[in-house]
Order: structure tokens, then C-alpha cells, then sequence
């Protein structure tokens, strides 16, 4: 399976489902590379000593966990293993690493997403602290007080259509937390035993739809907590990662049987795949978790081999 071409490994996945493939993506770049591969536009010193990992970090990333973009383009990937949150331009080379949220050191920042108006919330696995930095990027205010026991091991983060409500993963408590923009607690979803250690939150037509990693199922709820069922896919038994692309009304899923991502509409129906096992700079051993901005590029993280590759469509370069 490793010596299978990128191309021949997604033509034998769909062929095994007879579906055609209408949606193509190729690599564009890797974050955090082991070999040190970047963005190809020439850095600058700063965050070219981030790709290298000439410092404390090396290879810039060491345990990626979530990504996001904010209005400016920039790329903010959590790393629970530098304890930051490192910030990338792809467009002028700057690079910035987070390490605080005003008075809290991070621990193991984790789930992140951005809003509407380039709002970035950030949640805490090692302080139990939720963060929300404002449109230039810089530290705006807390939302979840760290230690405060609100939330015992928050992880994966997502926002309601509307950017209301702030829903937080807390496996802990086996739960996902219903929170207002001041931070307090609006509802909890309880999650049955088959959704237990969930990693993955997204919302889709005004539901909740949760991954359970412990049997990798996708349960959909109300935003009142009723469980409304579940999502399925055709030849992904168990699912290891999933997004929606609220743009393009698309569903990502990461397929571990091939190791790819393959791509549905809103009725399941699979519209292609992208993806290559390897240690390459362009491959991946694992998909721990996935993101799509709203220019379309997908962002596939790695966690175990501390990259962040992106994916694009023929129209980005």
C-alpha cells in the first residue's frame, strides 16, 4: 500500500465504491514538515528557524492539533507539543508563536475556530481555560477561566451558524458543552457511550454533529442536545476525522482503511478522494483532524508526524 501512487491509491478507493470522481485537489504545501519543507515563497528568518526547528521546537511543529484561518488569511495551528499556538502569513512570510492568553501560560491549546468577523476562540486541554483573540490577532479576553471547572479537558471547538453559541468538546465529562459568547454554560449535550472521547465537532444545518473516537461513529444532535441520529458513508466504517465546507456544502472524511480524504455532498454521495499514505512531505501517516477555509483550500493535520499539509483545488497555486 505505501509504494501505491497517490493517484492509483484514490482511483483503487473510489473504484471500490464505483463512484466517479468529480472533485480533484492537489498537495499545496506542508507546515511543519520533519523535512522542513514550507510554504514555497522564501520566509523570512523567524519562521524559516520555525520550519527548520532551530530552537526550542523542532521542526516548528511537534503535536499539531487544530487549524484555522482568520479574515487576513493567516494560518493559526494549536500545538500541545511546543505548548502554543504558532500563526503563519503565507502571503509577506511572517510568523508568529502564542504561547500566552494574557495572564495564562497555554498548556495544551487544542480546539480553535475563527468566526465571522475573524474572531479566533481558542480551548485549553491542560488549563480548561477557552480564549478568544480578537480580528488583529492579538489576546482579547477569556472565556472560560482556566481552573475554573467549568470544562475538565476541553478539546475540539466549533461555532454555531450564527456565532452565537461555542461548542466544546469535553471528554472527561463525555460531553459537549453549549456556551454564550460571555462564556457561560447555555446547554450540555450528554453523549451515549458509542460517542465516548469526542474529537470532532461540526455544524450542519443548524445541527450538532460530534465524532466519537472511542468507535468512530458521527452522531447528529439538536442544538438542545436531542440526538436526531447518525451520519454514514459509504466504504468508511470507521471514520478517524471529518469537517464541513458550510461553502461548498461539502463533507470531508477521513477514510483509515486507505488513509485518504474523500469528499460527499450533503446526501452522502461521494464526489472524490485526495490523499497518499507516506512520510513524505506531501503524504501522511494519520488524519487527526481536518479544516476547510473559505477559499476552499482543506487542511489535513498530522498530529504524530508534527505536519500540517494543505490541499487545493487547480485554481490555487
Amino acid at each position: 500500500m505505501r509504494n501505491l501512487s497517490a493517484a492509483l491509491m484514490v482511483a483503487a478507493a473510489l473504484a471500490w465504491g464505483q463512484v466517479p470522481l468529480s472533485v480533484e485537489l492537489h498537495h499545496l504545501c506542508t507546515f511543519g514538515s520533519k523535512l522542513g519543507i514550507h510554504p514555497p515563497r522564501l520566509l523570512s528568518r523567524k519562521p524559516m528557524t520555525a520550519a527548520l526547528g532551530q530552537g526550542e521546537a523542532p521542526y516548528g511543529l511537534v503535536f499539531p492539533v487544530g487549524v484555522t484561518t482568520d479574515i487576513r488569511h493567516r494560518i493559526w495551528i494549536t500545538d500541545s507539543g511546543t505548548s502554543s499556538v504558532h500563526v503563519f502569513d503565507r502571503e509577506t512570510g511572517a510568523y508568529r508563536e502564542i504561547k500566552r492568553a494574557g495572564d495564562a501560560l497555554l498548556q495544551q491549546p487544542s480546539g480553535i475556530a475563527a468566526d465571522a468577523q475573524g474572531r479566533i476562540f481558542i480551548a485549553d486541554t491542560g488549563t480548561g481555560g477557552v480564549f478568544a483573540f480578537d480580528e488583529n490577532g492579538e489576546y482579547d479576553r477569556v472565556v472560560v477561566k482556566p481552573a475554573s471547572h467549568q470544562l475538565a479537558g476541553p478539546t475540539a471547538l466549533a461555532l454555531s451558524e450564527n456565532g452565537r453559541t461555542i461548542y466544546v468538546a469535553d471528554p472527561p465529562n463525555n460531553a459537549i458543552v453549549e456556551l454564550n459568547r460571555e462564556g457561560e454554560i447555555d446547554g450540555t449535550i450528554k453523549l451515549p457511550p458509542e460517542l465516548s472521547e469526542p474529537s470532532a465537532i461540526s455544524v450542519i444545518a443548524n445541527q450538532v454533529c460530534v465524532l466519537g473516537n472511542r468507535e468512530h461513529r458521527v452522531g447528529i444532535f439538536s442544538p438542545g442536545g436531542f440526538q436526531r441520529g447518525e451520519m454514514h458513508w459509504d466504504d468508511i466504517q470507521f471514520p478517524i476525522a471529518f469537517t464541513y465546507d458550510a461553502v461548498r456544502r461539502r463533507v470531508l472524511v477521513a477514510n483509515p482503511r486507505w488513509m485518504i480524504v474523500e469528499i460527499f455532498n450533503e446526501d452522502s454521495q461521494n464526489l472524490g478522494a485526495f490523499g497518499q499514505l507516506g512520510e513524505g512531505v506531501d503524504q501522511m501517516i494519520r488524519v487527526d483532524s481536518l479544516y476547510v477555509d473559505p477559499q476552499g483550500l482543506v487542511y489535513v493535520v498530522d498530529s504524530r508526524h508534527g505536519k500540517v499539509l494543505v490541499f487545493a483545488d487547480s485554481e490555487h497555486h
